[in-house]
């Protein structure tokens, strides 16, 4: 037995090893030896398949993106606060100036007055309540996981959706990270592959997205190599 060097990764390999053992290149010598057919056509031994499906990765969105979202609401609310103590203050006083019927009227409801203003902006502010809890609750019910095959995308709050995307699809990653971002240590991985129904995907404000883009790239190196898949599915 002697040793080679693998063309794909450098590597010293085994001449009865069928392929790498290291990056899985299947070598046209070894125990698997090419065999000749008639007419001099030599067949290329078939990939060694690779062993079960096994995670590499899970994680989900922080709740970091909703931090914005709280910001926001406290803004709303502080906005909606002036507008009401603007409204009772200045401008209730300033109506009732236009004529003493209008001045009786105020006085005589003025607590209804009151509480019917600070209703509506009340009202206006139900709609950036209700969308914090459902931002929360979207993030928790969005997980990401990967495997050395392939990329799964589970989300959904009341019904559940599942995107997945095989390894060997895998065309391109992508890392973006905003100036936020890096302060929570989060970011975004964008996937470009060629699947046909999830072409393009990203993982939202994951941590350390750097390291998780670097594992998939080399994760959909080392399978391209690779023909066959065995899911226990």
């Amino acid at each position: 037995m002697a040793l080679v060097t693998c063309p794909e990764c450098g590597q010293r390999v085994s001449t009865d090893a069928a392929s790498c053992p290291h990056c899985g290149k299947v070598l046209s010598r070894g125990a698997a030896a090419p065999s000749v057919g008639s007419g001099g056509i030599v067949f290329a031994p078939a990939a060694t398949p690779p062993g079960p499906e096994q995670p590499l990765w899970e994680g989900g969105p922080s709740l970091a993106l909703v931090y914005g979202k709280v910001l926001r609401l406290v803004i709303w609310v502080v906005v909606l606060y002036t507008i009401g103590y603007v409204v009772i203050s200045f401008g209730l006083p300033a109506v009732a100036s236009i004529s003493a019927d209008i001045r009786a009227s105020i006085e005589e409801n003025a607590d209804m007055v009151k509480w019917a203003i600070v209703a509506l902006l009340g009202i206006a502010a139900v709609p950036s309540m209700i969308a914090l809890p459902l931002a929360v609750a979207r993030l928790k019910s969005t997980h990401y996981k990967v495997t050395n095959q392939r990329i799964l995308i589970e989300y959904g709050i009341f019904s559940k959706s599942l995107q997945e995307i095989d390894m060997r699809s895998v065309d391109d990653t992508e890392f973006h990270q905003t100036f936020l971002e890096r302060i929570f240590g989060i970011g975004e991985v964008w996937i470009v592959s060629t699947d046909k129904i999830t072409p393009r995907v990203v993982l939202h404000a994951i941590h350390e997205p750097r390291n998780t883009r670097e594992l998939i790239r080399a994760t959909a190196y080392q399978v391209s190599q690779r023909q066959l898949f065995t899911r226990s599915t």
